[in-house]
Parts: C-alpha cells; structure tokens; sequence
C-alpha cells in the first residue's frame, strides 16, 4: 500500500479544497494510505476529509479560539511557520515517510514540499493563472528561488491548459508540466441538487452564480451590467453564493442603485446545487480562472453557462456549445447577458450539447488518471 501526503494550507471553501476532498474520498483504500496536511485546520471540509483520510494539522483553527492569550500565541505561531525555513519547518511537522508527497496548492505548501529530502516521488499541482494571480511568489524572495523550487517536483500537473502555458511562459519551459482536469463527483452533485430550499422562483429570468467575494470574481462587474440592463427594461434576478471580503461593498451598490429585486446575495451555501438546478444559466463573470470547478459543476446540472473568457472555459466546452463565450470585459459580461435575455442562443441546441459534453467529467475516468500518476 502506497503512503501518500497531500499539503494544503486549509479546507476552506475554494475550488482547490473541494477538488482535493472529492480525490481523498474516492481513492481506492485498499491501494492508498491517505494522509492530508493543512497549515490551519479550518475550512467546510475538515469533517469530510478527517473521514475520509488522516487529517494532520500545524494549527488549530483561530476561529475556535476564546482565550485572547491563544488567539495572541496563535497569531505569533502563524507567522513564524511563513516566515522560517521551510526545511525546519518540514522536519518538525512532516514526521512519517511518504512514498509520495503532492502540493496541492501553489506558494507556502509547493515551498514545503520542495524542502522534504526524502526519497519519495513529489509532485505539484497548480490551479491557477500564475501570472494573472502571482500571489504564490509572496512566499519566495524572488523568481529565481521560486524556480528552484518547481525544480524539485518529479511531476507538474495544470488544471487547464491555459494554466501550463501560463506557467511556462512565467518560470520557463524546463519543467515537467502536463494537464490533469480536475475529479467531479456527478453522481453526489445531482443527488445533492434534489434537496428543498425555502427560495422559490419569481422572475421570468432567473441566473445563478457562486463564488468568494473577492475582486477576482468580478462581481462588481456583474452588479454594474444588471444596473444598466435594469435601466433598459429587464426583468431578471442574479443570485449569487458566497461570502468574502467585497460583501459590505456589493450590499452598498445593491441599496445605493436599488437593486434588491434584480441582484440576491444569500450568502455561502453548503449546498449550492438545489439553487443552481432551479436557474435557467450559470453566469461567470471572472477576471481570471484556473479551470472553475463550480462552471464544470453547471455543466453536470446541464445548466447553460454565460462566461467571461478566462483560463479552462473553452476546454470546458470542448467541442460542444454549452453557452456564451465572451470578451473578459464589463462590456463583455454586458452582451452575454443581454443575448440570453433577447433570446439569442440556440437553446435547444445548447440543451442537448450540454448532455453530451457532461459525459467527458466521469469521475471514475479521473480518479483512474490520478491512480495512475500515484
């Protein structure tokens, strides 16, 4: 039975965190032993993984903390563990031997896992535009010590292939990068879908979106084009899911430009799927991607997906018409939107498309692949 390691800064909410839940809980037991390393032991999945897999941790989560003296010592800790040697670091906290070690992020955890001098297979994995989001090269003095460390890696695998050309055009073509889409759980998606929610429909057009509440997401883009196609006669409503730090921002905008009966913030959901089977389409209105785990998951509900042009969306779509491609620009969120409401696709064509192309993210097709990189 293979040891394996995954390290990842937390378990909170974001695509990468759900990916790597959906990988611990469908390996095979019987071949793996699972083992997955967070910085903080905070985030919505920490019971799913704990049951899934060992959970190891370097911190307890802050937000359990009563005692100011903790919350103090833990704050110190937090920022000793970025600042020292990541070998000494590794050391401490990575104890057993691994026949393999997987980063499952970029920055402090792919800087861990570089400094391990074990003779196992190590491996990275990279969900984002490096260039577009370079907040990984916060952890490294400069390019040349980020590089060093890629170097270290026996494989590099990419969630699109818009993602290793990125990484390529950043660090340099003298790595080994491939793509490896990411694992869906289809089957749990549509089950989950048929839960009750209080929501009900009441618009003729209903868009559904779900995301954090970050500048990334271009959710001040998307409230600026539901003003304007409010002010051209429109009827709709935009739900978005989620939280983050933009949410105090985006309720001014809403209340400053009356905009309650067209845009609903509802908050983060456990369980997005009910909301995102009763839209008529999902809207992604990114400033940048990696490959959307949340646009491949309205894929699966055969939702039509309206998206900005970011890294991942046409290999999303493949070959099939699941939507609206459009320029990444507010103007661009404006048209995508505007054509569904003037009734300008195909429906019907896009409708079956979408049942075709949902075929391509099998889980099982995935979890094989994985298996065969472990």
């Amino acid at each position: 039975m293979k040891k394996v390691l995954f390290v990842i800064e937390s378990l909170a909410g974001g695509g990468a965190e759900k990916i790597l839940t959906t990988i611990v809980k469908n390996l095979d037991k019987t071949k793996y032993d699972v083992s997955v390393l967070t910085i903080v032991k905070t985030g919505i999945y920490v019971k799913q993984v704990e049951e899934a897999c060992n959970l190891l941790y370097i911190l307890e989560d802050y937000e359990t903390m009563t005692s100011p003296l903790k919350k103090m010592q833990y704050k110190s800790a937090y920022k000793k563990i970025y600042h020292a040697d990541p070998q000494k670091v590794y050391e401490k906290y990575i104890t057993d031997d691994y026949d393999v070690e997987i980063a499952f992020v970029e920055g402090f955890a792919t800087k861990l896992v570089a400094a391990s001098n074990r003779p196992s297979k190590k491996y990275a994995w990279l969900h984002i535009d490096m260039i577009e989001n370079a907040h990984a090269d916060t952890h490294y003095q400069n390019l040349k010590e980020h590089q060093n460390a890629y170097h270290k890696y026996d494989g590099i695998y990419a969630v699109s292939d818009f993602v290793r050309q990125q990484f390529i055009r950043k660090f340099g073509d003298d790595y080994p990068v491939e793509v490896q889409f990411n694992p869906v759980d289809s089957e749990e998606i549509i089950k989950k879908a048929q839960e009750p929610i209080e929501v009900v429909r009441r618009k003729p057009v209903e868009f559904i979106t779900v995301g954090r509440l970050v500048e990334q997401k271009g959710y001040d883009r998307l409230a600026a084009v539901t003003l304007r196609l409010k002010e051209e006669g429109y009827d709709f409503v935009i739900r978005i899911l989620g939280q983050g730090p933009m949410e105090d921002e985006l309720k001014n905008y809403i209340s400053r430009n009356e905009l309650e009966d067209y845009i609903e913030l509802l908050g983060f959901k456990k369980n997005p799927y009910p909301y995102m089977k009763m839209a008529d389409a999902f809207v992604c209105s990114s400033r940048s991607e990696g490959f959307s785990t949340v646009a491949t998951e309205a894929l699966i509900l055969e939702k039509m997906i309206l998206t900005t042009e970011c890294s991942g969306m046409r290999e999303l779509f493949g070959e099939c018409e699941c939507g609206i491609i459009e320029e990444n620009s507010k103007e661009g969120i404006y048209r995508m939107i505007k054509a569904y409401l003037d009734q300008k696709p195909d429906f019907e064509k896009i409708q079956k498309e979408l049942t075709v192309r949902k075929e391509a993210f099998d889980l099982r097709v995935r979890m094989e692949e994985l298996g065969q990189i472990l």
